[in-house]
Formats: C-alpha cells, structure tokens, sequence
C-alpha cells in the first residue's frame, strides 16, 4: 500500500480537529471509536527495472490472518544467504485477494499493478490509469498476479476511506450536517509535509439509526449503493434499476456509496421469499450474526443453494421469528426454477436435521377424496409420501390436525397407511377447518403437509316442491303448474320428458288424466339421485267443494294436505280443510342448520362433543327469535340434548356453559305459547328422529338437563347465563347456601365429603306446564324452579324459596315426577311437605331414601315409592334372618332322625346350606345398609359388597343344585348311579366353589380402577364398569334352569299321581298340583328372583319394586314354612319328641314360635300374624274349595284324573306337604 495505517490515522485527527475545535465538540473527539484505514488504492505510473541477474519467485499463501504476515516478512533481515551462490535480497507482497459478499477483490501491494489485460477483462475495481488498474474483482484463473509497476514519473493520487464511528448520546441530531458544512470550508489542497498533500476530502456514506432502531445508511450527492447492496439490504429511497441512495443496514464487508460514475452495472434479478421451521424454543439472539444458529442456518442456505440454483447471486436476508422458531430467509438469483427451490429445500432440512429437529414443509398440499364432500358423507385425506431424498421410508409416527386441533381416532376418524391416511367416516361443520399432517420419523425431524386453506363440506341438497301434496278437481283443471327446485350449486331434474333440465330450478305445467286417481311426480338432484322429493296429485271428479285454492287445491272440511316450508327451512306443514278454507295447522319446518346439528347429534363422541355445543349455543343466540317461535325447532333442540344426554360422557364447564346458553333460549318468555304447544300436543311427544318416546317433550328437556349435569366435572365452578345459574360446591356433613336471592338450600346430616350441584332457572315456568298428581286446572308455579343433584345420598334437604305472588292461596312443596301421567310427567308433592310460609319465602323439607331394589337394579324408582319399599325391605329381612334362624334349629335338633335313606339326607342338606348362604347374605346386607348410611370407609363397603355378592350367589347355587337332585330323583326313579358322597361332591363344588370364584375374579377386575362399587350404597357397581352382571346374569340363568326342572317335575307327577284314595280328590285336579308345587318350589328355587327382569326393564314401575321386594325379603319365612314346617317326616320326628300332645300340629307349632316374635310388635304385624295363622291353618279348605271351583269349569280336566299310578312316597318326596 502507499500509505501505511499510521498516515490514514494521522489525516483523520488532522481533518477532523481543525474543522470541530472551535465548535465546542473537543471532549466529543476523545469519543471517536473504531476508526480504521481501509481500501486504499493507487493511481499511478509505475516504472520496473530487473537486472538480468536477478531471479523472481512468486507464490501463493492462503491465509486469514494478513497483518502478522506482513509484520513477519518486514521483521526479516536481508539480504539472506542460501549458500555461496544464492541470496534473498528482498521479500515483497504483491497482491492480496479476499471475498467481499459473493466474489473476490484481488488489490495490488505498493509499486505492483494489474495490466491493462487484467483490468479490462476482470472488471477493474478502481479507477484504470497509465493502462494499468490497482484492483480487478475476480481471482485469476492463470496464476498471474500484480506485477512491478515500472512508472514512477508522475506523483501517485491515493484513495483513502475512514469509517468513523460516533455515538449518538454524544452528539446532537444534526451532527452529519455540521460535518458536512464544516468540510465545505476547508482550503485544499491541504499540505501536510513536503511529500504528502490533501488535494480533495468528501463524505460518502452517513450511516444513523432509523425510528425502530436499525441503522439506513445514505449516500451523499454523487454517491450511490452498488445494486447488489440495494437488494441485499433493501432500498430504503431514490432506488433505481441498479443502484440506491439508502439501504437497511450497513453492510458487513467494509463497503460503502461509490461514485455513481464507478458503480458497476449487473443485471436484473429475482427474488425469491422463503421459510422453514425448526422445532427450537425462539429466541431473539438468533438475528444476531455472530450467533451460532445463525452462522450455521446461513452457511447451509449459501451451500445449498449454490449446490442446486445455477444462477445463484446471494443470500439477501435472514430473520429469526417465533412460531417453534421460524426461519425466513430471501434469496437473488437471475431466475428460479421450481425443482431448484425444492432441491434447496430438501438439501437445507437435510443437513440442518443433522444438528436440529427440523420441519420439512410439503410444497403441495393434503389431498381429499372426494375434493368436495356432503354434508355427513365420508371423505378420504391422504398425507404424503415424503420426498425420497429426505430418508423417511415408513419408519414414523404420523399427528393430524385440525385448525391446531389434535385430532384422534374414535368412531368417526379412522387411520391407516402408518397414520399417513385419514378417513372421515361422517364429515359434518364441525370438521371445517385446515387440516395438517405432521410424519415424524425417529429423530424427531418431521415431514408436514398443509391443505389448501379451509376444507369445507358441500351444503347437503335441499330440494324443495311445490305443491307437496294436492287435491285436483281434474274435470276443471286441464293442467296443473308444477315447481322444483334445489339450493345452489346443485341442479335439479324431473323425470319427465320435455321439462328443460340444467338449472337449480324448474317450472313446468304437467297435463291432468282423468283416468288416473293419482299422479306422482319426482323431483331429484342432478347426480345425487338418493336426494329427492315427489309431488302427489290426488285426482278427484266429487262436484261441490268447501276449500279452493291455487296453490292447496281443492278439499272439504277436515281434507288434509302438505305445503313446502320457507326457503331456510326443511320439513313440511301440514294444512287442513276448515270453514274458513284452507289453513296451517301443524308446521313441521325446522331450520337448516339446526335439522344438521339434529343428524349430527347421532354420531357425537368425546372428541366433537364440545365445538358441537358450542356451535349449538352459537346457532340458538342468533337465531333466538325464529327458534323460541316455532315449536318444531324447540323440539328438534331439545331431542338434540336428550341425544347429548344418552351419550354418557363427562361434561366440562365450558361444555356445560353451552348448555346453559341453549337451555336459556328455551326457556325465554318469548317460548311460552310454542310450549303451550308442545304441552298439549301428544302428536309432539316424541323424537323427529327417533322412535316414539313416551316423555312430554318438557319432560324430556328436564331429565336431560338432569342427566348431563350429573356427568359434570369434579371441579367446584360457577356458571352464571342471562336466564339460568349453576353452582357446584363440595361440602362435608352439611351444606347451605343462598341462590340467585331467591332459593336457599340446607342439606342436614348427608355425612362425609360430597359435592352438590344446584341449578336455579329463570324463567322455567315458561317450559314445565302446571299440571299436578289432580290434573287441577287452578295452580301456578309460584317460585324460582331448582334442580339438585349431589354425589351421594343425602337424607334431608330443604329448600326455601322466595315466592312471586304472595296474594295467591296456600302454598304447596312439589318436585318434577317423570312417572305421572303414562310418562308424560307433572308436579308431585309426596314426600316433600311445606314447613314455613313467613314474609313472602316458603321453606320445604324433602327426604330421600334407599330400597331392597337395588340388588338387581342399578336404578331406582322415584322418591314417593321409596319409603314403602323401604319398610316392605326391613320388615321383610328381619322375619326372613328370624325364620332362618328357627329353620336351623330344627334342623339342628332333628338332624339325626332324617338321616336314614339317601334322598331325605341330601334334600336336607340342601335347605341346611340354603338357609346358611342367605341368612348370612341377609345379615351382610343389613351391615351394608348401615356401612352405606353411616358414610363409612370404601374399604367397609367394598368388603360388605364382596360378602353380599358371594353369599348371594352361594344361596342360588345351592338351589341350583337343589333343583338339580329333584331333577335327577325325578328321571331315576329306581335307586342306583351316583352316590351319596358324589352327590355331596358336586353340591359343595357348586354352592360354594362357583360362586367364590365368580366373587373373587369381579373384585379384581374392576377394584383396580375404583369400579367395584356403586357410590351411592354398597353394592356392585352399574354405570362404569357393569359389575352387576357378574350378579344378575348367574341369577337369571340358574332361575330359568330351574323354572325348566320344575317344568319337567310338574310333568312327571301329572303321570305319577294316585288316585285311589277318595280323600284326595281336591288333589286330582291338575292345576291344583300346578299351584301347590309352584307355591312349595318356589322358594327353593328362587323363582320370584325373576322379577328383577322388571325392575330393570321398567326401572319406575312402583309395583314391579314392590312385589320383588316382598317376595324376596320374605324367602326366608317362605323356606321355613314350606322347607320345614309343612314336611310331615320333620313333625312326625317332632311328634315323637313330644308325645304327649295328640293335637301338635305344624300350624300350631309355627304359632307358638311366632309369638315370642310378635310379642311386642306394632299392631300391623299382630294383624299380619294371624292372617298368615288362619290361611296356613285352613289351607286344605281353601285348595279344595279352588279345586271344586275350577272343576265345575273346566269338566275336561277330570275325566283324564285316574290314568297311570306311582309310588306314593315318591310323590311326597317330590312335594312333601
């Protein structure tokens, strides 16, 4: 160089001290940072001389680090001796080539120049002078470099550009200007020695922050950016097609504005906007260049793209955004082509995935099969493949979404092909959206694919005919104008000739025919012919008739016909023949959008549940008046709950809080008449789309409001919409608490932890009519409607409320019975009482309790039955325990006497081991009663359910087995086959192995995930796991085993009986030994179990509940009576033991026991007692007296009484009374 760094620093302090000293920025001097020498260059004539004698070597040094190579070589001592014949004399650099942006600058050393060859041909990066240049800009492909520049006759002129740097704190806003003016005062040229003058100084670049603190860097007048700058940084003013006066930033290669004269001309060039993304948390430190991320995302792009664009410039920009993190970067080049771009792609996420997990952004989109789907049709989405070059084969792991949903298989989204295939098995609004594919294979890395925007359903063709259905009086009417038509983009076609088709509507006149009584006519979609719709003509020749109309038809009084519904509509209306003429009398019309929420309510699941809601509430807020003015849609929205209540899936808050907004619209005054309506129109009463229902519809909007907030979220929340309030709190023992300033609740002694929910309706007067239990035309619902429910069994609970009229007559205390009235439903006062009627509140107290029930029903009927059932239960174990307790003791004291033939040995260990399993189980069951009301420990309950279950079951098997012997007495007549102790083998096996077994593998199976018990009593669990199956369904089987042996046992005594002795005769009757075995076996074989079929098939049929409570409490006293009692071989052992009674009798016997047990009982059991007294000890009276009746009726059953004869002591072994 021609100036050394010392000479560039010295010139700067010189100029920049004489044109500041005197306007008081010298302290601001002592601030000057960064200032350095740079791109110096010489112009001048250059003379070279070598002596002949002297050789030249050039080579070439690769080198980053120039300084201390040059302070090396000048540290050197020449000359240097070689050896006696060779000597350095001088070392010298010649040239220095280094890479600015996307090419090199090759600059000559001090007294070394390009020749003109060199300048001309490699575009001279300085001014060219004497023919030759001291810069070209390319490295030489020939090895040549600078030579000696042997002209040194005239003075050499020396470029030199000085970056200084001042901060912006220290200096006021118009510093530039200052700087400028003051240089425009300097008197050059300028000596500063005898060898050195400063002939010209300007101001290049100012470089200065910008309002969001970037720096613009500016040309001054006569200065420019080269047009690679401008695209690089970006032209911020004056851009032409080549060159800039401001870009974005200041470029990192020392370069700054050149004299527009000396900018080089390049060529136009594309640009083009890219992105990818890296899974890594954002971070803003990855704009800076000096970053890691940052180096290494921009040497990737650079290589890549100069791998695979053939015309590749530069990398413009890269920027760092959030999003993961989010790489965009911009790329010039003279053109692009699209396999170049995704060659980029592929390289640039291949070998960053080396380093990072990275997502490869499919360039096409998701494909759909079909591209546009109906309205709950299935569609097809297909991901993929990945590139091959990206080295993903199968091996990955496959996430869909849905508008950044995730989106899961369940019943109506299946997956296939690895997950790379998505199948939408009924596609409704619910699933718009943009959809997304993630493949991502085992190092994370991904393939994604997009579609292409929001994919949306076709609207589901909606055809509408008018007339639906007419009356044509087809002696006056020749022709009858007919109109088809379907919403757009559909087209609709009629299957007639010559009516024009194409168009998404058609209006044709059809000719009328005489000869026929009527015409049907079709209307269809275009393409979708399973979407159609007739037009009926009935054609009639009557003469005289009440109604005429253009559009209805002709008719008389009561003729009814269909009219199309309103253009947003879909249904019918249905117009009747009156006095007047024609008029509507039932509209059918529901809207669009709710008939589709309605189709879709079939196929809800846990994942489309909630956007379903919220869409519903959505629908019903905008359109409130046209839903609570039709009594078509309130009813389609409310068979749209109960399908959202069958559902048995758990409800958040956010779901629940749609609910509320969608009940609330129903509930508005402005629905009062449509419920009116629905009240009173029995035709209403059942689902549109489903079978006929027996619930009232109000009925049914109450019960699924009921069902779905039992399946709220344990969480304690409130919920407060403009017509109803829900609050769900947990409390322990007792719980009160002030609703909406109108309802209070107290629950009194519930015990232990639970939740309550209460739900407190505006205006639900407006839905539930006021019919009662009397159907009385006078009441007025009076106060605020709540719904309550609680997670366990609470046992008190009043309610006061605040009442609207306090000049109506005496308050009464009611709750909602969904029984009354065949199901349709009404107010009902059982078991709630008024308490206080004080200052415009009245306070009510209502109980709640548990029935026998429930061992074969996991549900109960409503509260007004419970309390008989519960006294019916009580009562009915407690005989039953002392009975058993009884039967035992006889047993016990005549055990040794019935032992002495096989048969009577084995029947008794039977009822021994029958009384044994259900006194205990009755014992348990009173123990789980009071473990449940207690509110004990789970481990308590579990452990009474486990004994319950087991003892239960014990006592079926051993009437299994019982019924089994009778069976196997009963077709081997004659002794011999299987032994005593066989027989004793199989009885305990089956009593007690099968049922323990049973027993042991429910508890495991449904205890781990806490499903063994129900949480309202002790007992197995119905609603999660089903565990009462393992209860109900052995039961049921071994009844109905034993209900066909003692088919088959009736049948073989009917051919055994013995006739001869006259005093039987009221015996002979075969249904009078129909009767007396059913009513003797019955017990035995647990028959009158049966009837748990009822109690879960009509869960509120009170009488249903109160035969199987009665019965079965009783099967104890029944097993005495008829097991024990009236067996004449266990009384004559009895009467052997008391000889001196000649009048004992069983009746008599059974007396005496009775009444130490009645003793001190209530009236009613004393009444009970003697009851059973005069039936038992007239019972032979009353079978003959059945006998004569039915024999006089019936003559054809006696003349077949004397046909075949059998042993009589089998006959009593078969029925021993």
């Amino acid at each position: 160089m021609p100036l050394s760094t010392a000479a560039g620093f010295l010139l700067v302090l010189l100029v920049i001290y004489r044109s500041l000293q005197n306007q008081g920025y010298r302290e601001s001097l002592n601030e000057l940072v960064g200032t350095k020498a740079s791109h110096t260059h010489a112009r001048e004539k250059r003379v070279a001389s070598l002596s002949s004698s002297n050789y030249e070597f050039q080579v070439v040094i690769n080198t980053s680090d120039l300084a201390s190579l040059q302070t090396l070589l000048s540290n050197l001592s020449l000359p240097q001796l070689i050896n006696t014949t060779s000597v350095i004399t001088s070392i010298n650099t010649t040239t220095v080539c280094s890479l600015t942006g996307a090419a090199y600058q090759c600059r000559c050393e001090e007294s070394y120049a390009w020749s003109y060859n060199n300048c001309v041909n490699h575009d001279a990066c300085d001014d060219i002078v004497g023919d030759t240049c001291g810069c070209i800009s390319v490295l030489p492909a020939d090895d040549q470099y600078c030579q000696p520049n042997i002209s040194r006759a005239d003075p050499v002129g020396i470029d030199i550009v000085l970056d200084l740097r001042i901060p912006v704190s220290s200096v006021p806003s118009n510093f530039i200007q200052h700087f400028r003016n003051t240089l425009t005062r300097l008197s050059l040229p300028h000596t500063i020695n005898h060898s050195l003058k400063v002939i010209g100084l300007n101001i290049t670049t100012g470089c200065f922050p910008n309002s969001t603190g970037e720096l613009q860097c500016e040309c001054e007048e006569q200065f420019a950016w080269s047009c690679d700058k401008c695209h690089i940084y970006g032209a911020c003013s004056n851009a032409s097609n080549q060159t800039c006066g401001c870009i974005n930033g200041l470029p990192s290669d020392g370069e700054f504005c050149e004299p527009i004269t000396n900018v080089s001309q390049c060529s136009a060039l594309t640009v083009r906007n890219l992105s990818f993304t890296m899974d890594l948390t954002f971070d803003s430190s990855y704009n800076n260049p000096t970053h890691s991320v940052y180096q290494n995302v921009l040497k990737t792009i650079e290589k890549q793209c100069r791998t695979h664009i053939s015309t590749f410039k530069a990398v413009q920009s890269i920027k760092f955004r959030s999003g993961s993190t989010i790489c965009n970067y911009t790329l010039r080049a003279t053109s692009f082509q699209e396999t170049e771009i995704n060659a980029v792609k592929a390289g640039i996420f291949t070998e960053l995935s080396e380093n990072y997990t990275m997502f490869y952004d499919s360039p096409t989109a998701l494909v759909f099969d079909p591209i546009q789907v109906l309205f709950g049709r299935n569609v097809t989405v297909t991901c993929g493949p990945p590139p091959v070059d990206l080295n993903f084969v199968t091996n990955w792991t496959a996430e869909w979404k849905r508008d950044n949903d995730v989106i899961r298989k369940d019943d109506l989204h299946e997956f296939s092909n690895g997950g790379a295939t998505l199948t939408v098995l009924h596609f409704f609004s619910t699933d718009n959206g943009r959809y997304e594919c993630t493949l991502r294979r085992g190092d994370k890395s991904a393939f994604r694919q997009r579609s292409n925007g929001e994919y949306k359903h076709k609207p589901r063709p909606l055809i509408k005919v008018s007339p639906v259905r007419r009356t044509v009086h087809c002696q006056e009417e020749k022709e009858v104008r007919l109109y088809c038509s379907v919403n757009s983009p559909f087209e609709v076609e009629v299957n007639l000739k010559g009516v024009t088709e194409g168009t998404n509507n058609i209006t044709f006149r059809f000719p009328i025919n005489c000869a026929n009584s009527e015409e049907i006519i079709t209307c269809q979609v275009k393409g979708y012919t399973d979407f159609n719709k007739n037009i009926t003509l009935v054609l009639t020749t009557q003469a005289s008739f009440r109604c005429k109309d253009g559009v209805f038809g002709v008719g008389n009084e009561g003729d009814m016909t269909k009219a199309p519904c309103e253009e947003d509509k879909v249904g019918e209306k249905t117009v009747v023949c009156g006095v007047d003429g024609w008029r509507v009398q039932r509209d059918d019309c529901i809207l669009v959008a709710l008939q589709q929420l309605l189709d879709q309510s079939e196929f809800l699941n846990n994942n489309s549940l909630p956007a379903f809601l919220k869409q519903l509430s959505d629908i019903n807020l905008n359109t409130t008046e046209e839903v609570v003015e039709s009594p078509a849609n309130i009813n389609a929205i409310v068979d749209i709950l109960d399908n959202v209540a069958n559902l048995n899936i758990t409800i958040t808050k956010t779901s629940m809080r749609d609910i509320l907004l969608t009940t609330g619209v129903l509930t508005t005054d402005g629905s009062k008449e449509s419920w009116n309506i629905l009240n009173t129109d029995k035709a209403r009463n059942s689902s549109v789309s489903g079978p006929v229902s027996t619930k009232g519809v109000s009925s049914t909007l109450l019960l699924a409001i009921e069902t779905l907030t039992s399946r709220i979220t344990n969480d304690s929340f409130d919920i407060n919409t403009p017509h109803i309030l829900l609050n769900k709190t947990t409390f322990t023992d007792n719980f009160n608490d002030e609703f909406n300033s109108s309802v209070e609740i107290n629950v009194l002694e519930s015990g232990g932890n639970k939740s309550i929910t209460v739900i407190t309706f505006a205006s639900m007067d407006n839905v539930l009519p006021v019919r009662d239990e009397d159907n009385s035309p006078f009441n007025v619902i009076n106060g605020r409607v709540v719904l309550v429910q609680s997670s366990g069994a609470i046992d008190n609970v009043s309610f006061t409320f605040d009442i609207f009229d306090e000049a109506l007559g005496k308050p009464k205390c009611v709750f909602w019975n969904f029984s009354l009235f065949e199901g349709i439903g009404g107010w009902d006062d059982e078991g709630c009482e008024s308490v206080h009627h004080l200052n415009k509140t009245v306070t009510c107290n209502c109980n709640h309790l548990t029935s026998f029930s429930i061992l074969m029903s996991p549900y109960l009927p409503d509260d007004p039955a419970l309390f008989l059932l519960k006294c019916i239960t009580y009562i009915g174990v407690g005989i039953s325990i002392a009975s058993l307790a009884i039967c035992l003791i006889i047993e016990a004291v005549i055990w040794r006497k019935i032992r002495k033939n096989n048969t009577s040995y084995l029947r008794h260990v039977s009822i021994v081991n029958i009384a044994v399993s259900l006194l205990i189980a009755n014992a348990w069951f009173i123990i789980g009663a009071f473990i449940s009301d207690a509110d004990e420990t789970d481990a308590a309950c579990i452990t009474a359910t486990f004994f319950i279950h087991f003892f239960y079951l014990a006592l079926f098997f051993w009437m299994l087995a019982s019924g089994l012997l009778l069976l196997y007495r009963t077709v081997n007549v004659f002794d011999g086959g299987l032994s005593k102790n066989s027989m004793l083998a199989i009885g305990f096996t089956l009593g007690y192995g099968a049922p323990l077994v049973t027993a042991i593998i429910t508890i495991a199976v449904t205890q781990p995930t806490e499903a063994y018990i129900q949480n309202t009593g002790c007992w197995l669990n119905w609603d999660q796991s089903k565990a009462l199956l393992a209860f109900v369904v052995p039961v049921l089987l071994i009844v109905v085993i034993n209900l066909m042996i003692l088919l088959v046992v009736i049948y073989k005594m009917l051919r055994r009986r013995v006739v001869a002795d006259a005093t039987q005769a009221a015996e002979r009757h075969v249904l009078v030994v129909i009767i007396r075995s059913l009513a003797v076996l019955s017990p035995f074989f647990g028959l009158t179990w049966g009837l748990g079929v009822g109690t879960m098939a009509k869960p509120n049929d009170i009488g249903t509940h109160v035969s199987f409570a009665f019965f079965n409490s009783l099967q104890g006293f029944f097993i005495l009576v008829f097991g024990t009692l009236l067996d004449k071989k266990v009384w004559s052992e009895i009467a052997k033991m008391f000889p001196s009674s000649r009048t004992w009798t069983p009746v008599r016997t059974f007396c005496l026991i009775m009444s130490l047990f009645c003793f001190r009982t209530q009236i009613f059991c004393r009444f009970i007692f003697f009851a059973f007294i005069l039936v038992l000890e007239h019972w032979k009276l009353i079978i003959r007296w059945i006998g004569l009746f039915l024999e006089q009726k019936s003559k054809r059953y006696s003349n077949n009484l004397e046909k075949k004869e059998t042993k009589e002591h089998r006959l009593y072994f078969l029925i021993p009374v």
